[in-house]
């Protein structure tokens, strides 16, 4: 039997005994909880990179895209440009995306001077502690979540699927499910394994 075989039913087994919340251990730690598709999305209060405080409830009744983002990630820095250009083109149809950077060590001064040279103009949030994506279960970057207008999770998982970090890939999987929702229909993958850099987390005891 293959180790990454045996890993695999490892993952399995541990999903199917916790039900929504994730067993085993990421960095030391208990593993996170996980937002299950059609559950409404936990709410978030975080500062953005200006210091203004930002609500998931603020954009009630907007499909929300939620990316999880680190400048120091080369697939994160990657994605940017194109997630930059669907905010730019959904906008307009009401959709919100919102990046949330919870790297343990980055500023809201180095996210803000970075947003500002790449031209990212939707609002990046800053995650103290990394406790939101604790909350969503979220573990790299990019890693995406995408609400419809009622607040329940349609998307999750890879932006689309690149195999390099600055090369788009060839199924946009966060607009294909943006425009689902816009047209009233069910996503479908609704679920993607993401691919990135790990969330690099504070340490807790």
């Amino acid at each position: 039997m293959s180790e990454k075989f045996k890993a695999g039913v490892g993952v399995l087994v541990c999903a199917l005994a916790g039900g929504a919340v994730l067993a085993g251990v990421l960095q030391g730690r208990v593993a996170l909880a996980a937002v299950e598709i059609g559950q409404a999305v936990p709410a978030f209060e975080l500062p953005d990179v200006n210091g203004k405080t930002r609500k998931l409830s603020d954009f009630a009744g907007k499909i929300v895209v939620i990316e999880f983002c680190s400048l120091e990630c080369p697939f994160s820095r990657g994605a940017d440009p194109h997630l930059s250009a669907l905010a730019q083109k959904y906008a307009p149809q009401g959709v919100v995306v919102v990046g949330v950077d919870s790297h343990k060590s980055t500023t809201p001064e180095q996210i803000r001077k970075y947003a500002q040279e790449k031209g990212k103009t939707y609002p990046i949030l800053k995650d103290a502690e990394n406790k939101y994506a604790d909350l969503l279960g979220a573990k790299v970057t990019p890693e995406v979540f995408v609400l419809d207008k009622e607040g329940k999770l349609a998307y999750h998982g890879a932006f689309d699927d690149r195999k390099a970090p600055e090369e788009k890939g060839e199924t946009p999987y966060v607009e294909n499910a943006v425009k689902a929702l816009l047209e009233g229909k069910l996503v479908d993958p609704a679920t993607v394994k993401a691919w990135g850099c790990g969330i690099k987390r504070v340490e807790k005891q």
